[in-house]
Parts: structure tokens; sequence; C-alpha cells
């Protein structure tokens, strides 16, 4: 058998569950990123001579990795929270559609119902 049976109320309260646990990706986005750096700037750097200049060259290794990590680390949290708010958004307009569907439904039923009857008595010609 195929069709829907959707419960406004049980969604209501998934997609208020969903919003507020989605809510919190900025906050785990920014501290992410402040552990990151930390990690970063306590993993040292590394010291060598540099081209036939002899001047130094400082850099991090594990810095740099972190680094690139982190970029596209970013790309891929900001397509998580895109895509979450994109989800909740259909769920509601789906629901939206859904509830007025069954509102027009309901409306057409009534006014059928409504109707004057038709009273077919054997032997007289309907007009």
């Amino acid at each position: 058998m195929t069709g829907w049976d959707l419960k406004p109320q049980g969604i209501q309260g998934v997609l208020k569950t969903t919003g507020e646990t989605a809510s919190h990706l900025e906050g785990y986005a920014k501290a992410y990123g402040e552990h990151l750096t930390s990690a970063a700037s306590s993993a040292g750097t590394v010291s060598a001579e540099g081209g036939g200049g002899g001047e130094k060259v400082q850099g991090g290794l594990v810095a740099l990795a972190l680094s690139q990590y982190a970029e596209h680390a970013t790309k891929d949290l900001q397509y998580i929270a895109l895509r979450a708010g994109k989800s909740l958004q259909g769920a509601v307009d789906a629901t939206t559609a859904y509830l007025q569907g069954d509102e027009a439904m309901a409306a057409e039923a009534q006014r059928k119902a409504l109707a004057e009857p038709r009273v077919d008595l054997p032997g007289v010609q309907s007009a």
C-alpha cells in the first residue's frame, strides 16, 4: 500500500530537535577552528638552511599540514550546515503542502456532503 500518513505534531517535534542540534554547528565549527589553531601553534617549527644564500627558513610542517586540512575540512563543514538547513526547510515545506492538501480534500468532501441531493423518482423525468 502506498500513501502518506504524516503526523504533524511528531514532525514538528523532530524538526525542533533537529533544528536545535543544527544550531550548535556554528559553535562546534568555531571550537574546531580554535583547536586546530592551538594544535598548529603547539606543533613547533622546523629550521633549515634555505637555497644557496644561507638564509634560515622557518616553518612548521605540522602547522602547514593542519592549515591545508582545515581549509579542506571547512568547506565540508559549510556543506554540512547548508545541507542540514535545506533538509529542514524541505521537511517544513513538504509537511505544509501535505497539510494544505488535507485541508483542500476536507473542503471538497464537505462541499460534496453539503450539495443538494438529487432525487430520482421512478417514472418521473428529471430536468
